[in-house]
């Protein structure tokens, strides 16, 4: 994967995920009456918010590693890909949770998953 990639789709599509689970557990908090649901999708926000901060936290620090390659890209508005990128293996981890997050979003909103959030 190109660095590139990570910053053009991965995390965008890290981003529109979180909003549509964000927005999903809310709407389900807030249309329900029964305290206990309203504890389980409380828990499952909390839960959600804690793997993409983590995951947040291993891409800002490879993109911390290739700063210099970042800010070129930047600079270019996306003119050049940059480098393949080299994760270590919680760097790679995080990469890997965002797309499957966001494949695991994309199929619910095509109906073929019934719940929004992923379990790992």
């Amino acid at each position: 994967m190109t660095l590139y990639e990570l910053m053009y789709s991965v995390i965008p599509n890290l981003n529109s995920a979180e909003r549509l689970v964000g927005s999903t557990l809310d709407n389900l908090i807030a249309s329900t009456e029964n305290p206990l649901d309203i504890v389980k999708r409380t828990e499952q926000r909390h839960a959600f918010n804690l793997e993409v901060h983590r995951v947040r936290m291993n891409i800002e620090h490879l993109l911390a590693r290739y700063r210099a390659d970042v800010d070129e890209i930047l600079r270019t508005e996306g003119g050049i890909k940059g480098p393949v990128i080299k994760p270590d293996a919680l760097e790679a981890d995080a990469i890997q949770s965002a797309i499957d997050i966001y494949q695991h979003v994309r199929a619910f909103q095509r109906g073929e998953r019934r719940q929004p959030i992923p379990r790992r």
